[in-house]
C-alpha cells in the first residue's frame, strides 16, 4: 500500500536535524541599571573632562603661547594613545580589519582624518578658553555642535546613516545659537566676546563631523576603538605642530613661561575625551552619547568656574543659556535614534572576524 504524501513528508523530515531556536536573551535582574545607563554616566563624564581639558589648555596657553600649548597636548595624546598599543590585545587585527575597509572602500581615506577637527579645537582651547571662561567658551563649542549635528546626521556622515533635517531639529540648531547669545552678549565686553566666541563656535562644529567619521573608523576596525583614537591624535598633532611651524617661520616661537604642573595634563584628559565618545557611541548611539557629552560639558563648566575663582560676570544668564542649550539638544536630536546592532558591521571586517580579527578586540 502506498505513503500518503503527508506521511511521505513526514518521514523525510525525520532524517533531518531540527534548527537550532536562537538563545533566549536574559532579562536584566530587577532594581539593576539598563544596559545604556553606564555608557550615557560615562559619556556624561567625558564631557565634563571635555570642559576641564578646554580650562587646562587655556591656562597652558596662556604663560607657554597657544599653539605651543596645543602641539603639547596633542603630542601627549598621542604619546599615551602608543603606549597603549603594547598592552590592548587584537590591535593588528583592527588594523587589518581598517585596511580591508579602506580597500573595499566602505571606508574613505577622509573617515581617518578625524583629529584635524580635534586639533583644531585644542587650538581653540589654547586661543579663547582662558579669555572666555569656562562656561562662555563651552557654551559656544556645543552651540555649534548642537547646530553642526543637524548637517552631518542630514548628509548621513555617521554610523547611523541618514537621518533628515526636519523642521524641529532645525529650530533646535537655531535655538542652540540663541542660548549661547545671551551669555555673550551679556559679558562686559560684548563685542570682544562675540569675537572670541566664533572660534570655539567653528570648533564645535568640527566636533561633530568628528564624532561621526570617528565612529565609522571604529565601525570599520571591528569595533576595536584604537585606530580611532590613535589616527585622530595623529591628524591633530600634525595639524598643530604644522600651526607652530608657520608661526616660527612668521613670528618666531614663544618663550614658554613656568607655570604648575596641571597646566601640562590636557593630553591626558583629551585622551578620556575621544575614548569616551568612540566607546559610547558604540554602545549607545550618536544621539545619546552626544545628548550625554553636551550634558556633561555644560554642567561642568557651570561648576568650574566657581571653583577656580572665575564666576561668570552674569551667572544666571550663563545659567539660563545652559537650560536653553540642553533643550536645543534635545530638539535637534532625531527621534528613535539608537545604537546600531552588530549586524550593521560591513562584510570586510565582519570577514576579518569570522578570520579572528576580532577576538580580543574590544574593550
Amino acid at each position: 500500500m502506498s505513503m500518503s504524501r503527508s506521511s511521505r513528508d513526514r518521514a523525510r523530515g525525520a532524517g533531518r536535524a531540527a534548527p537550532p531556536r536562537p538563545a533566549a536573551v536574559p532579562a536584566p535582574p530587577s532594581g539593576t541599571a539598563g544596559p545604556g545607563v553606564l555608557p550615557l554616566l560615562g559619556a556624561v563624564g567625558g564631557g565634563a573632562a571635555l570642559a576641564l581639558e578646554s580650562v587646562v589648555n587655556g591656562r597652558l596657553g596662556e604663560h607657554a603661547g597657544s599653539v605651543a600649548a596645543a602641539v603639547w597636548s596633542n603630542t601627549l595624546s598621542l604619546l599615551v594613545a602608543a603606549a597603549a598599543a603594547l598592552f590592548l590585545p587584537g590591535t593588528g587585527a583592527a588594523f587589518s580589519a581598517l585596511r580591508a575597509g579602506l580597500r573595499s572602500r566602505s571606508l574613505r581615506a577622509w573617515h581617518c582624518l578625524g583629529g584635524v577637527a580635534g586639533g583644531s579645537m585644542v587650538l581653540t582651547q589654547a586661543l579663547t578658553a582662558a579669555a572666555l571662561g569656562p562656561a562662555a567658551y563651552t557654551l559656544a563649542l556645543v552651540a555649534g555642535q548642537t547646530l553642526c549635528a543637524v548637517a552631518v546626521d542630514h548628509l548621513g556622515l555617521g554610523p547611523g546613516g541618514r537621518r533628515p533635517a526636519t523642521p524641529r531639529r532645525l529650530a533646535g540648531g537655531l535655538l542652540a545659537v540663541c542660548a549661547v547669545a545671551f551669555p555673550v552678549l551679556a559679558a562686559p565686553d560684548a563685542g570682544r566676546a562675540l569675537a572670541l566666541a566664533v572660534l570655539p563656535f567653528l570648533a564645535g562644529c568640527a566636533l561633530s563631523w568628528q564624532m561621526a567619521v570617528n565612529g565609522r573608523v571604529d565601525e570599520a576596525s571591528g569595533r576595536h576603538p584604537y585606530p580611532a583614537v590613535l589616527l585622530s591624535f595623529a591628524a591633530g598633532t600634525a595639524l598643530t605642530v604644522a600651526a607652530l611651524a608657520v608661526l616660527a617661520l612668521t613670528a618666531g616661537l614663544p618663550r614658554p613661561g613656568a607655570g604648575p604642573a596641571w597646566h601640562f595634563t590636557g593630553g591626558l584628559l583629551g585622551c578620556v575625551v575621544v575614548l569616551t565618545a568612540v566607546l559610547t557611541v558604540r554602545r549607545i548611539g550618536v544621539l545619546a552619547a552626544g545628548l550625554g557629552m553636551i550634558s556633561g560639558q555644560v554642567l561642568g563648566s557651570l561648576l568650574l568656574g566657581p571653583l577656580l575663582g572665575r564666576p561668570p560676570a552674569h551667572q544666571g544668564v550663563v545659567a539660563f543659556g545652559a537650560v536653553l542649550l540642553i533643550g536645543a539638544s534635545a530638539l535637534a536630536a532625531p527621534s528613535g535614534a539608537g545604537a546600531r546592532p552588530d549586524s550593521a558591521v560591513p562584510g570586510a571586517v565582519a570577514g576579518a572576524r569570522r578570520g579572528g580579527a576580532g577576538e580580543g578586540g574590544g574593550i
